[in-house]
């Protein structure tokens, strides 16, 4: 069971570098350096699926989606080139600022999970008549992590069918 947003695998492929690069470019607009505002739902104005950089050695990319999802993952891609065949190792995680906040998010949590669970300790002991609000920080922990899983989860499986059907590829070791 993997508890961080991370997702590492290798895509392997008969194209060749320059081929893998084209094909990149062809689906991938440069990411834009000015503050892009965006009011509701409103679609962004491209119409490429990902945004980002690739070069000859590798790329880093996002897709892009006309919803929120905190969790969609950055994908840093390092392309090199076996004897049979290229391989492309692929690396999927959340923005570091989605890690730093799940990491204070998850820690209080946590904090708070410990606290109740010595209160529950203590008022046993005491003879004290059990607080069911005592439980709370129990579904909020199962609910942060399926949060965070499912939402990554979703956005992996896009990504990873994307790739693989664009780089006519498969998975080292699922072939």
């Amino acid at each position: 069971m993997k508890f961080l947003p991370i997702e590492r695998y290798t895509l392997l492929t008969k194209l060749s570098r320059e081929e893998i690069k084209a094909r990149l470019e062809a689906n991938v607009e440069p990411k834009s350096t000015r503050l892009q505002v965006r009011i509701g739902w409103s679609k962004p104005r491209t119409t490429k699926p990902y945004q980002g950089a690739v070069s000859t050695n590798g790329f880093y990319i996002s897709r892009i989606i006309n919803y929120r999802n905190s969790f969609l993952p950055e994908i840093r891609g390092e392309v090199s080139h076996e004897i049979v065949h290229t391989a492309v190792k692929i690396d999927m995680q959340v923005s570091w600022f989605v890690r730093v906040f799940m990491l204070f998010w998850f820690g209080a949590v946590v904090a708070g999970l410990v606290l109740c669970v010595g209160a529950i300790i203590n008022g046993s002991r005491a003879g004290d008549k059990f607080d069911p609000f005592l439980l709370v920080p129990f579904p909020m922990l199962i609910f942060g992590y399926l949060l965070v899983r499912l939402s990554f989860q979703y956005e992996v499986n896009k990504s990873k069918k994307f790739l693989r059907d664009l780089l006519q590829g498969w998975e080292e070791g699922k072939a």
